[in-house]
């Protein structure tokens, strides 16, 4: 589903791939295709959540809820996805279904993970929140998007290097991952002046 998209892979596809013949597994295992997302999800997230809370408890007690800067909260939000993504394949193939869920394309799905596996996420936001000047929060809530949307899509074009070119970025991961952090810190700290 990662890399031809949710709509496109059919139920024979993903049998396929699994190297299944009986062709009703995903139907006794998950009962449709929805089944399968949500278990993709749920083995996903879970972790990627722990992972960030368990950072951002790390950050916190060495440096204090008050001394954590906005690049803190980022690192602690981007950082677990994105190493995860540059160390396995099975990740970046989940970086590129996150995308689509996370996209306007993925709507039909977002009742899937919204609210569900997210709790240190809106938290981790809601610190980022009280870090920045006063913000329009609909100006806020958008630039948030704005800062998820790049992190993954850029998480996707690295994936697309590391899977298809054959040969390695020509910028190394730990280059790649600073580059990253800031990038996505500047996004949610662009000054409010037109």
């Amino acid at each position: 589903m990662g890399w031809k998209g949710i709509e496109a892979t059919s139920v024979r596809d993903i049998n396929q791939k699994a190297k299944q013949k009986n062709t009703s597994a995903i139907g006794y295992y998950f009962q449709n295709k929805e089944g399968l997302l949500q278990a993709i999800l749920d083995r996903r997230m879970v972790p990627l959540d722990e992972e960030r809370r368990k950072r951002w408890d790390e950050v916190k007690s060495a440096r204090g809820d008050k001394d954590l800067s906005l690049q803190d909260l980022v690192e602690v939000q981007v950082l677990p996805l994105a190493e995860a993504a540059l160390a396995e394949p099975a990740w970046r193939n989940y970086v590129l279904l996150l995308a689509q869920l996370v996209s306007a394309h993925g709507a039909p799905h977002q009742h899937l993970w919204r609210d569900k596996y997210d709790k240190t996420s809106g938290k981790i936001i809601a610190a980022m929140r009280d870090h920045m000047p006063a913000t329009d929060d609909d100006l806020w809530r958008q630039r948030v998007s704005d800062m998820i949307t790049f992190s993954i899509g850029s998480l996707c074009e690295r994936t697309y290097v590391l899977g298809r070119s054959g040969t390695p970025p020509t910028l190394p991961d730990e280059h790649y991952l600073s580059h990253l952090v800031r990038t996505a810190t500047a996004i949610l700290s662009v000054s409010d002046q037109d």
